[in-house]
């Protein structure tokens, strides 16, 4: 049943991810797409290098309206006017994610749908503060915050492309990264629905793993199944299924600890932007499938085995230490994720000399593998503390 726009009850029921934050997740599915394509299209170094930059942004707009949804969004018709009014400039940002670089209009006009979707966050944090005081330095410090990197992205324009201009965006997006950390102490008393944020992060999760799917069944489409184009598949959906086994097998962390996240703080910090590498390197590996289905039974090319490889083993070191976070650096899952991105880096120097079907059965393989051996530990884990 679709739920009402009226103010919901408070209740001790665990918050879920409501039906609009779900389709606020489709619109970002949207840019994702668009920023992989670029590695897609041209797989070489500087696209993987142009679509890494503009996750960024992409992912840290995601954030911002997960976290804001999750601290005040009691899902009104106001929420919904006002995130969607956001969510226009998500879909500016798919609009020019592709073409970023190529002229200065296509660039403006990524900066502003960017600025636009930050604009929203803020309108929400206005509107939600009238009726919650301790959302009043959460709004006084995210607007200041967006003030001056616009100026730093709006400055970037005044530059000539190249050096100049991408050096003042990275410049605006690091201040907007470190801006959480700045104000800490300030935010000490937001509290934070822990497994409804979770639950978001698991969602965007599944979004990035979508692209991974889409490439590869767009691939085997374009080459109409052909033998080696099948297997190469099959081995590509081995592979995303065990990376999605993976990151669900291992999302958990000790029963009870989950409330460590309800405040601003260390763990809530080392939660979130542990995602961040965790997601391009989820993004980038799932951005060579398609190219990896198209290649048939040949090896290879040095950009797409580096994404799919050096995609996983991002991937695993980002979430086995993500986790550690929480359990300790020793603890078994943690000691065989890590193990096996060793494994996996072990690939690297001989990517391009195997047949990429045999090279994404080998991932996979590896991966699964992994899932396999860890089970028992999380089992007796769970057992421990529960």
């Amino acid at each position: 049943m679709l739920e009402s726009s009226a103010a919901a009850p408070e209740t001790t029921t665990p918050r879920r991810a409501t039906w609009f934050e779900c389709f606020g997740d489709l619109v970002f599915a949207a840019a994702v797409g668009q920023i992989t394509h670029r590695v897609g299209a041209h797989p070489d170094a500087g696209s993987v290098a142009a679509a890494a930059g503009l996750f960024v942004p992409l992912w840290w707009a995601w954030v911002l309206y997960a976290v804001h949804a999750n601290r005040a969004d009691r899902d009104t018709a106001a929420h919904r006017l006002l995130t969607s009014f956001g969510l226009t400039g998500i879909v500016g940002m798919a609009v020019f994610a592709g073409a970023v670089g190529q002229s200065r209009g296509v660039d403006a006009g990524f900066v502003l749908a960017y600025l636009v979707a930050r604009t929203g966050v803020a309108l929400l944090y206005a509107w939600d503060s009238r009726r919650n005081p301790a959302l009043r330095a959460v709004f006084r410090s995210f607007t200041l915050g967006s003030a001056v990197s616009a100026v730093g992205w709006l400055g970037g324009l005044a530059c000539d492309a190249g050096p100049l201009r991408y050096g003042a965006w990275t410049l605006a997006m690091l201040m907007e990264l470190a801006l959480p950390l700045v104000v800490t102490r300030r935010l000490a008393g937001v509290e934070q629905e822990t497994d409804h944020l979770r639950e978001r992060f698991g969602l965007f999760t599944i979004v990035i793993l979508g692209e991974s799917v889409l490439g590869f069944t767009n691939g085997l489409a374009a080459v109409h199944t052909a033998g080696w184009a099948a297997a190469t598949a099959a081995a590509a959906f081995a592979l995303t299924v065990g990376l999605w086994w993976s990151y669900f097998n291992g999302s958990g962390v000790r029963p009870g600890s989950h409330t460590e996240l309800a405040r601003t703080g260390k763990l809530l910090h080392l939660y979130t932007f542990g995602h961040l590498p965790l997601l391009l390197g989820l993004a980038l590996a799932g951005a060579s499938m398609g190219i990896a289905v198209t290649g048939g039974s040949a090896h290879s090319t040095a950009t797409a085995a580096d994404c799919v490889v050096g995609g996983v083993i991002v991937y695993l070191v980002s979430v086995a230490l993500t986790r550690a976070a929480f359990t300790g650096i020793r603890e078994s899952v943690v000691v065989i994720r890590l193990l096996t991105a060793v494994l996996v880096a072990g690939l690297l120097p001989i990517a391009t000399h195997i047949p990429v079907a045999g090279l994404l059965s080998v991932l996979a393989g590896l991966v699964i593998g992994s899932v396999v051996v860890e089970t028992p530990a999380q089992r007796r884990r769970l057992a421990m503390f529960g």
